[in-house]
């Protein structure tokens, strides 16, 4: 069989962590020794951010699907890539909402991420310190929407792009 980087998955072995997942090691705090990252631990920092209540409902499922998806990367490697993947997917779907709360015209809610960062940014519903962040997320969208191979990222950047993402939809939202 192929080394493909993550598992294949067997009906003997779909329940077992992905060995790519358990190669990774953490500092312990209690005597100072490397131990590797079990998959409590990663769910425990997966499961921390999260949406503050004024994020609309259909955005938080959406979210709540993409991190479901990063938590069971333990397993099965490459769902943290593709939990990423949703992430970026999610940020583009609460631009469409904001917009329609902050009632933009059809043409910029149906347009282009693009457009619609360009205005929420020009109406200062997101500020300028965010722009650069919220231009990067579109173009790593855009960049895990139309892939040429497969992209593997590691469990801290996918656990980072979750707190990311989160943090934004979240400031984009707190003041509606």
């Amino acid at each position: 069989m192929v080394n493909l980087g993550f598992k294949i998955l067997t009906p003997e072995n779909w329940l077992e962590p992905d060995d790519a997942s358990t190669s990774f090691v953490r500092l312990s705090a209690s005597n100072g020794k490397y131990r590797p990252i079990t998959g409590e631990q990663y769910l425990n920092d997966i499961m921390k951010p999260g949406l503050i209540e004024a994020v609309p409902k259909e955005i938080c499922a959406l979210f709540e699907v993409a991190r479901g998806a990063m938590a069971y990367g333990y397993f099965f490697y490459p769902l943290y890539t593709l939990a990423c993947e949703q992430l970026f997917r999610v940020a583009d779907a609460a631009t469409i909402h904001k917009c329609k709360v902050v009632k933009a015209s059809r043409s910029i809610i149906t347009g282009k991420f693009e457009e619609r960062l360009i205005y929420l940014i020009s109406g200062k519903f997101i500020p300028l310190n965010k722009e650069d962040a919220w231009y990067a997320t579109r173009k790593l969208r855009n960049k895990f929407s139309h892939p040429e191979r497969q992209s593997i990222l590691l469990p801290g950047q996918a656990i980072g792009m979750l707190e990311h993402i989160a943090d934004e939809i979240n400031s984009l939202f707190s003041n509606t």
